[in-house]
């Protein structure tokens, strides 16, 4: 076990659950604005990590590898799409769907790892998935409208995955990129918005850039510490970011939480410890055969 690759990928993940608080001091800011201001801010972050570490050489590697560069500009995207929704999600008060979101992210990304990479599902985890199913379904009826605000973050978060995977990037020339092609788009919104950063009240402002910041330090933190240690461990500790966002959603910002929501978590939380202790199961195993 990598300490260090521990201790990252759980503070990655503690950054994420957190992320939402720049709200209490933007709450009246346009989901667009935040959202442009946060890539712009971390583009600008990035890149000047790049110069102080003297690693462009490896942005200029990943840009000739025409497979490469094409795989990670459209994880690129599909990470704005995933940062635009999330924010939107947060300034209209769906923090609770939001956590809903990434509970059912890994195990969406079972499924896409079956269809992407040949992986097979065992009993355990086509379990967990009938279970989260069922609790979507339930959510579904008795909250009265398909929870699609938690389906899309899980879906294209998903998604992003199979495309980092499939890239294999070094993690900070990647994420240069990704925030690169998003770049314009930040900048077209801010534009044809008419909306001027520099008016925003002062601590309006801080909050989003340190959004932007907090964000990149995420990425990079879960890019370092994510192949030094067990997938198993990765798949536990990506709970704790939508369990602070339920918790942030519920105590701090007053999100409904009703009794049909609680129900549909109890079969989302079932899912996720049948999923756990699947891993921590399969895991074991394969340590045995190992040594």
């Amino acid at each position: 076990m990598d300490k260090r690759g521990m201790s990252a990928t759980f503070v990655a993940y503690v950054i994420g659950g957190l992320l939402p608080i720049y709200k209490l001091f933007a709450d009246e800011v346009p989901a667009w604005t935040v959202v442009s201001i946060r890539i712009i801010s971390a583009f600008i972050f990035v890149t000047l990590l790049l110069r102080l570490t003297g690693k462009f050489k490896h942005v200029k590697q990943l840009w000739r590898s025409k497979r490469q560069r094409n795989t990670v500009l459209t994880a690129g995207l599909v990470l704005g799409g995933n940062w635009t929704l999330y924010l939107y999600a947060i300034g209209e008060g769906y923090l609770v769907e939001s956590s809903l979101g990434y509970y059912i992210n890994p195990l969406v990304s079972v499924l896409f790892g079956l269809l992407f990479f040949g992986e097979r599902l065992n009993r355990a985890q086509l379990l967990a998935i009938v279970s989260a199913v069922t609790g979507v379904l339930i959510l579904t009826f008795g909250y009265g409208k398909f929870p699609i605000i938690a389906f899309s973050l899980a879906i294209s978060f998903a998604f992003y995955g199979v495309l980092k995977k499939k890239a294999a990037a070094e993690p900070l020339s990647g994420l240069f990129l990704e925030t690169l092609v998003t770049l314009p788009f930040a900048l077209l919104t801010l534009g044809l918005t008419g909306a001027n950063p520099l008016a925003l009240p002062t601590e309006a402002l801080l909050a989003i850039v340190m959004l932007g910041v907090a964000t990149a330090i995420q990425l990079m933190l879960f890019g370092y510490g994510m192949p030094k240690i067990p997938f198993v461990y990765v798949g536990i500790l990506q709970y704790i970011a939508p369990t602070l966002t339920l918790i942030l959603g519920v105590f701090l910002f007053n999100d409904i939480f009703t009794p049909i929501h609680f129900i549909a978590f109890l079969f989302i939380w079932l899912a996720v410890a049948v999923f756990t202790i699947s891993g921590i199961s399969s895991g074991r195993m394969k340590m045995k055969k190992v040594s």
